[in-house]
């Protein structure tokens, strides 16, 4: 490994700072639920001990990159930032690439929309009813939503369902959006699993197709989707100069200034909290002020919610194990010890693993729970009011 550009990645990260006090062990999900993997001790190989490579290799790749241990640690040592370097650094060097989910079958479908030519028919999900524009300075992007609501239809998740209710919210606010028709995926997947290269050609072919359209601002309903066109796309693109726009934070500023409303949901509602919608993103209060604003609707926190909030168990497509289930399960757990009719979240990824657990044949117990995005949620109730 190369010994220079793992002292940089240690030294931009303030993983000379970790004082060993174990926090992030004790609070690492995937520790928690059986797996023998330690930040603490990953952090210890690469200070001290960069020889043990096949410990490192293994561990660089066990992590969920939730961010919970960055949450517990008193010296601010950024190891998600830690685990994307290294994870490039170990693609590029040694071919690694992690044990990826479904054969590796979604990172390969984000690979083919690197090519230059690629043609899509990924707007097959407007319905009449919706109001886009095919030229604006507003776009709204829908990410991997067309192809999950595929690849994952035997789970009923729906994730077209949290588009269109994302454009019914835009209309409802008077925008009518771009949607672009050779948008590509914003390559979270690939960045997080190591391949830098396709993540940047994705960023560079998602930059010329906004900029042809003219777009000057992307509203975006998906947190993953969010940081990469917020936070890492910027670094790809120099002189990168349009606004990234998360719906939540749209919609909650528009409530606060008065004349809407929604109407009554009788319900109790539990809300899971996206790692990268608030540990990475700090959007906490905005969900838990919009469910806040519907009459009847009374929100009950899980025992570990907020900046603790534990993790659907899965990140990028690659950790999908026994060790994965047993923290799904957990959450699930949780979910039932609130006594909620109805799981919130807001991230079709949470969506998609919460699903998958509770529907696997091979587990005992079962924890049954209809699970909606909080964007559906509000498109249905949302109305002017006076």
């Amino acid at each position: 490994m190369d010994s220079v550009r793992i002292t940089k990645i240690i030294r931009d990260n303030a993983l000379y700072q970790c004082l060993e006090c174990g926090k992030c062990s004790a609070a690492c999900p995937r520790m928690l639920a059986g797996k023998e993997y330690s930040p603490r001790l990953l952090a210890q190989k690469l200070i001290s001990e960069r020889d043990d490579e096949a410990f490192i290799e293994s561990s660089v790749w066990e992590c969920l990159t939730c961010s919970l241990c960055q949450e517990r640690c008193p010296s601010g040592v950024d190891i998600s930032r830690v685990i994307l370097e290294m994870r490039a650094l170990l693609a590029a060097e040694k071919g690694l690439k992690g044990y990826r989910a479904h054969d590796g079958a979604l990172h390969s479908w984000m690979r083919m929309m690197t090519s230059p030519d690629l043609k899509q028919n990924r707007l097959g999900w407007v319905s009449p009813d919706l109001k886009t524009a095919q030229k604006g300075r507003v776009a709204y992007f829908s990410g991997c939503a067309p192809y999950f609501d595929v690849f994952f239809a035997h789970l009923q998740v729906d994730t077209l369902t949290i588009a269109r209710d994302s454009v019914r919210l835009l209309n409802f606010l008077d925008i009518e959006p771009v949607l672009l028709k050779n948008e590509r995926c914003c390559g979270h997947d690939l960045l997080w699993a190591g391949d830098r290269e396709n993540f940047e050609t994705l960023c560079r072919l998602n930059y010329e197709e906004f900029k042809s359209a003219g777009i000057e601002e992307i509203i975006v309903s998906c947190p993953e989707c969010y940081t990469m066109l917020g936070t890492h796309m910027p670094e790809v693109i120099p002189g990168f100069d349009i606004k990234v726009t998360l719906l939540l934070d749209l919609l909650q500023k528009e409530v606060r200034k008065g004349g809407k409303a929604f109407r009554p949901l009788e319900t109790t509602a539990t809300f899971q909290d996206p790692c990268r919608l608030g540990r990475m993103s700090g959007c906490y209060e905005a969900p838990r002020f919009l469910l806040g604003q519907i009459p009847g609707l009374v929100l009950r926190e899980m025992e570990n919610s907020g900046r603790g909030a534990i993790c659907c168990g899965n990140s990028g497509f690659i950790n999908c194990d026994a060790y994965s289930k047993n923290i799904q399960v957990q959450r699930l757990r949780e979910v039932s010890a609130t006594g909620a009719q109805l799981l919130v979240t807001a991230c079709p990824k949470c969506m998609i693993h919460l699903s998958c657990a509770m529907r696997d044949p091979a587990r005992n117990e079962k924890v049954e729970v209809n699970i909606r995005d909080l964007t559906s949620i509000l498109a249905r109730g949302i109305e002017w009011t006076g």
